[in-house]
C-alpha cells in the first residue's frame, strides 16, 4: 500500500513539473492560445532569485476558469509551451522554510497574455518578501 502511495506522489510531482503547455491533452479547446509563454519575475523592477533546489511555482488562473502551475527557475525565469490568451490572476507558491505550510503570495494586478506576444515580465509588487 505504501508503494502505491509513493507512485501516486511521484506521478503527481512529474505532472506538476511539466507545467502548462507541454503537449498534454489538457489544452482548453474553446480558448485561443499563444505557442509559448516565457519570461521572468521581478520585485520592484529587479530580477527575483530563489535558492537552488527550492521548488517555486507560479499558479495561474485564467479568467474563464482554466488554471495550471508554472515551474520557476532559481533565476526567476520561466519557459513553457502554449498558454491561453486572456487575463490571469496569479499566486506564487514556495515551500516553507522549515516546518509548516508553504508560503503563498498573491501577485497584485495579475497579468494578461496577448496574441502574438511570448515574452513577459511579471512584477511581484512591493508586498513580496524574498
Amino acid at each position: 500500500m505504501r508503494c502505491a502511495g509513493v507512485v501516486v506522489f511521484l506521478t503527481g510531482c512529474c505532472l506538476a513539473a511539466a507545467g502548462c503547455g507541454s503537449g498534454h491533452d489538457d489544452k482548453p479547446a474553446d480558448l485561443p492560445t499563444v505557442d509559448a509563454f516565457n519570461g521572468k519575475l521581478t520585485h520592484n523592477g529587479k530580477p527575483v532569485h530563489f535558492p537552488a533546489g527550492e521548488e517555486v511555482e507560479l499558479k495561474v488562473f485564467h479568467e474563464k476558469g482554466w488554471s495550471c502551475g508554472i515551474p520557476i527557475e532559481p533565476d526567476g525565469t520561466f519557459k513553457i509551451g502554449w498558454m491561453p490568451i486572456g487575463k490571469y490572476s496569479a499566486m506564487l507558491n514556495r515551500p516553507s522554510k522549515g516546518k509548516g505550510p508553504p508560503t503563498k503570495y498573491s501577485v497584485p494586478g495579475g497579468f494578461a497574455i496577448k496574441e502574438g506576444q511570448t515574452d513577459y515580465t511579471i512584477e511581484l509588487g512591493g508586498g513580496f518578501r524574498p
